[in-house]
Formats: C-alpha cells, structure tokens, sequence
C-alpha cells in the first residue's frame, strides 16, 4: 500500500506584488502526488490595514481555491493571516512531526519589524491575560501569539502596486539597522528556538516544520530535525515538505516560465515501523546530507 502524503508549504504571501505567486493556479504542479496539502501560514495578508476591501477579497479567493483546488488542503495560520483559520499547529505521525508557522519561537514575535513595540507589547498582554499554568501550554501560547498579531493593526498599505511604495517598503525592512541585524539574527537563531520549543513543550517531537523567518533550511539540533521551508517572496526559494509513514523528504521548489515545479531533493529521513504501527524515528539518519 502506498504511504498516504501530506505537503507542506509556506509563506505565499499571495497578493503582495513581490511575492512570486501571481497566480494560484501555478502552484497547482505542486500538488501532483500529495494526499493532503498544508499551508503554513502567511498565505495572505488578513490584518486591518488602508486596504482591507482588498486584502478581504484575496483572502476570499484564496480560501476558496485551497478549497477546490488542493487535496484536502489544511490551511494555518501565520503572523500576517492570524485569523485565516483556526488552526495554529498541527501535529502528524502521531506527535512526531510538529509544524507550526513559526513566531511563536520569539519572544517579540518578529524581532525584526520596524513596529516591534507595539508588537511586543501586543504580546506581552496577551500572555499576562493567560494564568502561568496557561503560558506552559503550546495552545495557549500559540493562540495569544495569533491575537497579539491580530491586533496589530497596520497604518500603510502592505501590498503597494506603485514603485515608489513599493521601494520606500523595501527600504523599511533594512532600515534602521537594528531591523537588519534582527533579521539576521533571527536566520541564525531560528533552529536553536525550534528545538528548545520541541523539547520544552513537545520532547517526543522529532521534526519541526516552520516557515516566518524566508530562509529556507534543514538542520539537526541533538535528535531534532528543524525544516524551515521558507518563502515565495525572493530573495530565497522554498521548499516543500513531504511527510508519510516512510519517510520526510524536503525538496527545492523552482519558479519557472509562471509557474511551479519541483528540483532537487534536499534531504530525505526514513522512518522505521515501531510495534505499535506509528513511524520511529530513534534512528533518524538522512539519506541525503541537509543543508547548512
């Protein structure tokens, strides 16, 4: 019998001019062989903004075409769409796999927003509403970090059409520098966080599937495999993650002529049948070496 697949994917951030998905029927190619297909967060932007006529009616088509067009297509939230769903992690193979968008990693959430006290506060009362039994619980993390990002409501336009707001937007992510140095920080913070999250509130987890930070990435912290499939928004690629009672394999996506395809793979782990019929990972060894 052939092992069911669920794909992972991340970060479309559909509607944004620089996003590389301009239509959703091109990521359909990557579709092909998954039995369910998951998105991971930031697909859209859902927050209050000048634009919200817009932004609800992007929202609105693409909610409808993960609904028709994908295979029993789960769609999760991020720190752009916190309200897209209800669902905020998911976890597979009977807890081995944790996938989560991936701010909940960070104290401030997106360390490297030029709003980051607003966004720190936003958060920082939404954990003081929670009882300290509730801040030990992934849930109720996951769901306070949601609302503070919800909350946040933004005072420009996040999807400029014009090259003036789309330059003056590009040169607010670098600056000030402090936005940069965050940003780059957090690239090499990110693996560290995942896997002190997994042991903290998930230690039989063996894989973390997320996205947030676009640099797209496996690495292996003790016997934790981090998979970050990062963004459809340059300057990175991504990646999809293919999980099955086989195995984990990560693979390159290639943006070609408008549309989608699979490259190389980037790193496979086979997982070993236990006596209980769920997957075992104790012998994690990948087939290909992950990248740095």
């Amino acid at each position: 019998m052939v092992a069911e697949v669920t794909r992972i994917l991340s970060d479309l951030h559909y509607g944004d001019p620089a996003s590389r998905v301009r239509s959703l029927d091109a990521l359909c190619p990557l579709f092909a062989g998954a039995d369910r297909i998951v998105f991971n967060g930031d697909s859209v932007e859902t927050r209050h903004s000048p634009i919200s006529d817009q932004t609800e009616a992007i929202r609105r088509e693409f909610l409808e075409f993960a609904q028709n067009a994908a295979p029993r297509c789960t769609v999760m939230t991020g720190n752009h769409d916190p309200d897209v769903s209800a669902i905020h992690h998911l976890e597979l193979l009977g807890g081995l796999v944790f996938i989560t968008h991936g701010e909940v990693l960070f104290d401030d959430l997106v360390p490297w927003s030029r709003e980051l006290p607003q966004i720190r506060e936003l958060y920082r009362q939404e954990l003081a509403a929670l009882s300290p039994l509730q801040r030990e619980a992934p849930d109720e993390r996951l769901a306070a970090a949601k609302r503070a990002c919800a909350r946040h409501e933004l005072s420009v336009d996040p999807h400029p059409r014009h090259l003036t707001g789309r330059v003056l937007r590009t040169a607010n992510i670098f600056w000030p520098p402090r936005c940069s140095w965050a940003m780059f920080k957090a690239w090499h913070q990110l693996p560290d966080r995942a896997a002190a999250f997994a042991r903290a509130f998930r230690p039989n987890v063996r894989f973390v599937a997320v996205g947030h930070t676009h640099r797209p990435g496996v690495w292996i912290r003790s016997d934790t495999v981090i998979i970050n499939t990062g963004s459809f928004r340059p300057p990175f690629g991504c990646y999809a993650t293919d999980v099955s009672f086989e195995q984990v394999v990560v693979r390159q996506v290639r943006h070609s002529g408008g549309r989608f395809e699979f490259g190389r793979v980037i790193a496979a782990f086979a997982l070993a049948p236990s006596g209980d019929g769920l997957p075992d990972s104790s012998g994690i060894m990948p087939k290909l070496a992950p990248a740095p």
